[in-house]
């Protein structure tokens, strides 16, 4: 078994919620990947929002994917 030592803010320990100072890189991977998931919905979410998209109801939300599968199989 290899050690491996990082050093972190205390910003950056709670942001990725690393509460323990001994885990698996599988599990700092894990908590990373989670974050970096996390900051795409947010960026999601902000362009949605500032695009009117966020305010469409379902039905149109499946009118536009009707659309598109539509226009792949040109009907």
């Amino acid at each position: 078994m290899s050690t491996l030592t990082i050093t972190l803010t205390d910003e950056q320990a709670a942001r990725y919620g690393l509460q323990s100072d001994s885990m698996t890189l599988d599990q700092l991977v894990d908590k990373i990947k989670t974050e970096v998931a996390r900051d795409a919905l947010h960026k999601c979410q902000a362009i949605a929002g500032s695009n009117g998209l966020s305010e469409i109801s379902l039905d149109e939300i499946n009118a536009e994917i009707e659309a598109v599968r539509n226009a792949k199989t040109g009907y």
